[in-house]
């Protein structure tokens, strides 16, 4: 875990909120000037605590307005299966995240498609054509009630450090 201060949990706070905020709005909300503000964002992008940016797109504009949940069981419960799985998941494009999860089903895929037209040939061409899957369970949204990108950024616990 990387250590951070008050002033780094506060640029994490205003950059989620506003990844396109200028450097010189951020320092004013910091209390910095801007050069060190602008050395804390770099640190925190070379240490990795800032991974990215990217913008929020409202699914429903852009067609892509279904949003599944997929849970995946796969046959063989072996390192390479699982390795092979990983990667052929990295390259479907309509799987916005992928979790390894405990309990009944190995994986929990999220997926965004047009419709459910769009849903069955996503699942009938490249679901079910991945070696090694055994059971796919679908959930499909109906309505959003929360979604967020944004985090909590703790203060570090004493017995942490």
């Amino acid at each position: 875990m990387v250590k951070l201060d008050e002033i780094d949990r506060q640029i994490l706070e205003h950059l989620q909120e506003n990844g396109r905020i200028t450097n010189n709005e951020l320092a004013k909300r910091v209390g910095l000037t801007t050069t060190p503000t602008l050395e804390r964002v770099k640190r925190l992008e070379r240490e990795g605590v800032i991974k990215g940016y990217t913008a929020v797109i409202d699914r429903d504009k852009v067609g892509q307005g279904l949003t599944v949940l997929c849970n995946i069981k796969l046959s063989v419960h072996q390192m390479g299966e699982m390795v092979e799985f990983s990667k052929h998941i990295a390259g479907v494009p309509e799987i916005l995240a992928c979790y390894n999860t405990t309990g009944e089903y190995d994986y929990l895929l999220h997926a965004v498609v047009e419709n459910t037209k769009a849903y069955e040939k996503f699942l009938r061409e490249k679901l079910t054509r991945i070696p090694g899957v055994e059971r796919i369970h679908t959930s499909i949204v109906l309505a959003v009630q929360k979604e967020m990108t944004k985090i909590k950024v703790h203060e570090t616990n004493e017995s942490e450090k």
